[in-house]
């Protein structure tokens, strides 16, 4: 098995630079071919196995399944000079003989993502303080396992699922269709009974089967009992599921996978579709493992940028920020009547047309925008001029536009900081405001220095510190 690790926005690396390719970088090149330069729609209609945050939630951001996992430029004929250029994906991926690792770009090395892990804690609500990180692909294994708890939840939030079913029933109290063949050979000579066929909604079916046996599977990898026994909630949630489901066998595992290759498409149920593809790839990965086929593509991925606006929603929200939701088409600001745009955060509220102008100037006094960056955003900036290599044109272009409609005179990017000068002194990184012409209002940059760490407490406590003062510049 090839194992490689190489982190997001990478900006270009060559095969014969990443671990274990010297021998086989053929082989590595040709598996590689086969996701290389392909866009996520693609790679997830041809792959069931391949989970991609956040289009699992039904909540794909604009581009993303334009997205590539990595571009590959080279040949067969010099395989060990290709070279990879990743995107904002991160995560897990097998194929064929190949497994790869791409953690972001802050961790120290492939096997301390402290960064990645935090994020998902923060946004799923997981507690990962206690487990160790690995730098191989089990680590796939691992995130599968440490989001099942949220999904769970939020699937029986909506209740047990149920699906109409048949049985076979052989009583006096007939509701269904006769079975002649079974009633001849069970009921000769006749004692009362008939026997038939009786199709009724019943909690015990394919689906909650499929998540009884990912229970039982969970259970015995190494922190299963933990991971499902230390929340309450989550406790009750299995319980609910083991009771629901008196015909589980483990012998039936088999066939519940086979029944369940069919997604969810329950227009009640909708949060039991994530959880059906999530319970799939535990089940399937405990079995077989990624990157055991020759063409199939396995793994589990998270849109850095998804991530990271997520993350500072957890943040901002508590602040008394808006985080609009452009999926669900919540949350967000006018510019004229029915046609809304979807800032990434926003505080204050937006003015109604033809408002004095002392309410006008009081509200853009106080409302601020802000839109999430996850790219490498102080490569940027020089010395002469913080923040002119930041904003791109369409940046630029649209925060004055939420500036204008809302209004507000306040408006910035937020994005994590990657130079290592200022990442280790807890302090948010600030660029000088710039004062617009014409209506006024000033723009600037706030970057949240990400640390490199020994100790995963280390990294809480330093995020923790970083977060407060965030809060504080911020909503000053």
């Amino acid at each position: 098995m090839n194992h490689l690790a190489t982190t997001d926005n990478n900006l270009g690396i060559s095969l014969s630079a990443l671990a274990c390719v010297s021998e086989n970088a053929a082989e590595v090149y040709k598996d590689l071919s086969n996701v290389a330069n392909l866009p996520l729609k693609e790679l997830c209609a041809k792959n069931p196995s391949l989970i991609v945050f956040p289009k699992i939630l039904g909540q794909a951001r604009d581009g993303i399944d334009e997205q590539k996992i990595f571009e590959m430029a080279g040949s067969f004929e010099n395989p060990q000079n290709a070279k990879i250029t990743t995107g904002n994906l991160m995560g897990f991926l097998g194929v064929g003989n190949t497994q790869l690792k791409i953690s972001s770009r802050f961790t120290k090395d492939d096997k301390q993502d402290f960064f990645l892990y935090y994020m998902l804690q923060k946004i799923f609500s997981i507690n990962l303080f206690d487990y160790k990180y690995t730098s191989s692909l089990n680590g796939a294994l691992d995130l599968l396992l440490f989001l099942f708890p949220y999904f769970l939840k939020k699937a029986l939030a909506q209740g047990m699922y149920r699906q109409y079913q048949t049985f076979e029933k052989n009583d006096a109290n007939v509701k269904g269709v006769i079975d002649v063949n079974r009633h001849i050979r069970q009921n000769i000579p006749f004692a009362g009974r008939i026997a038939y066929n009786s199709r009724e909604r019943s909690f015990d079916n394919s689906v909650t089967q499929l998540i009884r046996h990912t229970i039982e599977t969970i259970k015995t990898t190494p922190f299963g009992n933990t991971l499902l026994t230390r929340d309450s909630e989550v406790k009750n949630c299995i319980q609910e599921i083991v009771a629901a489901t008196d015909s589980y066998t483990v012998r039936n595992r088999e066939k519940v996978i086979a029944r369940n290759l069919k997604p969810i498409s329950h227009p009640y149920y909708t949060a039991y579709k994530p959880l059906q593809k999530l319970c799939l790839s535990i089940l399937q990965h405990r079995k077989n493992g990624y990157g055991n086929s020759k063409n199939k593509v396995y793994g589990i991925l998270f849109d850095g940028a998804w991530l990271w606006e997520e993350y500072l929603a957890t943040i901002l929200t508590s602040c008394g920020f808006s985080h609009p939701k452009n999926k669900s088409g919540t949350g967000g600001i006018s510019v004229y009547n029915g046609n809304p745009r979807y800032p990434d955060f926003y505080f204050g509220k937006q003015i109604p047309k033809n408002s004095n102008h002392k309410v006008l100037e009081q509200a853009a006094n106080e409302n601020f925008v802000l839109d999430a960056k996850y790219k490498h955003l102080d490569n940027h900036i020089s010395n002469s001029d913080e923040i002119k290599g930041c904003f791109s044109r369409d940046d630029l272009h649209q925060l004055i536009t939420y500036m204008y409609i809302m209004p507000a005179k306040r408006a910035g990017l937020i994005y994590p900081y990657d130079k290592p000068d200022r990442r280790e002194m807890r302090h948010i990184v600030t660029s000088e405001p710039k004062e617009l012409f014409g209506y006024g209002g000033s723009i600037q940059t706030y970057g949240i220095p990400i640390p490199v760490k020994e100790s995963y407490g280390e990294f809480l406590d330093y995020m923790k510190s970083v977060e407060g003062q965030c809060k504080s510049i911020i909503a000053r």
